[in-house]
């Protein structure tokens, strides 16, 4: 039996092919839970994580979505609604890369890039899935942020500036959406073992060494932590937890 509960239906994990949001599928097909999984570029890993669902029993659904675009967004979340019947959790586990900079060296064009992707992506996910969960008479929306959030870290701006609009935009949903049943959190995210925290290039004495030694237990956290957090959030489990932040960070932002 998983340690997680949910209704009948299915979630939806938008960025089901990163890091990170592989991590949330995997999981979710532990707990017998039917995703349907968006990517942008990486079809191979889709597939993949369709592949694994499926030897797990669940069913499983991928589709290529531009967040920016709201139909491409709302197709892909009522196809979700069609095949599974039901919608209760929504999961948003998409980012862009960063360069990690001052924020006054940072491009312009960059800087409206990463607030459109982040912010305008997040809003398009909640347009088309909150009809959805109401339909439903209620559910989850969980958001993957930053740590950096709690504690700003210097250069790290464009994640952290739109993911606070990313945090603000759950908030409005838990105050304004709790009589219809629905929850909204966010699972702020600090140095994890895979992901985009993976792919920075930081010279010794950079961004990731400033992070670490800030870290209290000394380590980067593994996937399955991030992933254990963010389904709970998701689950019946948490079910009088709405509106919160929960920071994943080795202690970081303490």
């Amino acid at each position: 039996m998983s340690k997680y509960r949910f209704p009948e239906g299915g979630a939806i994990v938008f960025g089901g092919s990163g890091g990170l949001g592989t991590g949330v599928v995997e999981l979710l097909g532990d707990c017998g839970v039917n995703v349907a999984l968006s990517y942008l570029s990486n079809e191979k890993v889709a597939k993949n994580n369709l592949e694994s669902l499926e030897k797990k029993g669940v069913e499983g659904m991928i589709k290529k979505v531009d967040l920016l675009d709201l139909e491409s967004t709302t197709s892909f979340a009522n196809e979700a609604k069609q095949k599974f019947g039901k919608i209760h959790s929504v999961i948003f586990a998409t980012g862009p890369f960063l360069n990690i900079l001052p924020i006054m060296d940072a491009n312009p064009e960059d800087v409206y890039s990463t607030l459109d992707t982040d912010i305008k992506g997040f809003y398009h996910v909640i347009k088309a899935t909150i009809p959805l969960l109401r339909e439903g008479g209620g559910g989850s929306l969980t958001a993957l942020t930053t740590a950096a959030i709690h504690k700003y870290i210097s250069t790290d701006g464009l994640s952290s500036v739109p993911k606070a609009g990313v945090k603000h935009l759950c908030t409005a949903i838990a105050r304004e959406e709790g009589e219809n049943g629905i929850r909204a959190n966010c699972v702020a995210v600090g140095l994890i073992a895979v992901g985009l925290s993976q792919e920075i290039e930081s010279p010794p004495g950079g961004i990731l060494d400033q992070w670490m030694q800030q870290v209290p237990l000394n380590r980067p956290g593994a996937p399955e932590e991030l992933s254990d957090a963010v389904v709970f959030l998701a689950s019946e489990n948490a079910g009088y937890i709405s509106g919160q932040s929960l920071p994943v960070d080795g202690g970081y932002s303490a």
